[in-house]
């Protein structure tokens, strides 16, 4: 996975779905290679706050040098959630905005988050030391998750955190 904060997205009315454009060069987070073939698109649902859900077309990369896969993710998505970024940081902050999801789903992400952010806490003081990375004091949950995603520090499943 590369998280990507400099994009567009482009409306495809035959597709009925958004082309994820990147306007900022990617870097394989395994390797550092800048050199990365595209090799297709997979599309990528994801629920924003006001319940629509909307279909993103993102970039699957090769990297020339690792032949590791890659997928583009736009900072709008949490890797291997449903909602928006948006929504899910709305949930772990408590704060009173309305979004459109049900209650077991809250409890679920605020489970989620609980169990994940001792490990980000952990991490964020190594990335900071070695990459020299600083993170701003509202610490927003888009710049951590690209930050753990860019280093190859994501967790990869969802059992990782199951006990």
């Amino acid at each position: 996975m590369i998280n990507i904060t400099k994009y567009g997205l482009e409306y495809n009315p035959k597709d009925k779905c958004y082309y994820v454009r990147a306007d900022e060069e990617v870097v394989c987070p395994i390797c550092g290679c800048k050199y990365m073939k595209q090799r297709g698109r997979r599309k990528r649902s994801v629920i924003m706050p006001s319940g629509k859900t909307i279909v993103l077309k993102i970039r699957r990369l090769k990297c020339k040098s690792c032949k590791k896969m890659h997928h583009e993710l736009p900072d709008i998505i949490v890797p291997y959630k449903r909602h928006s970024a948006q929504t899910i940081e709305i949930i772990t902050n408590g704060t009173d905005e309305s979004i459109y999801c049900e209650e077991s789903t809250i409890n679920r992400i605020k489970a989620w988050w609980a169990s994940i952010k001792l490990y980000i806490e952990s991490v964020e003081a190594s990335i900071k030391i070695k990459y020299d990375i600083t993170f701003s004091k509202e610490r927003k949950l888009p710049e951590i998750v690209r930050a753990l995603v860019n280093t190859h520090l994501w967790p990869g499943t969802r059992s990782a955190w199951e006990t």
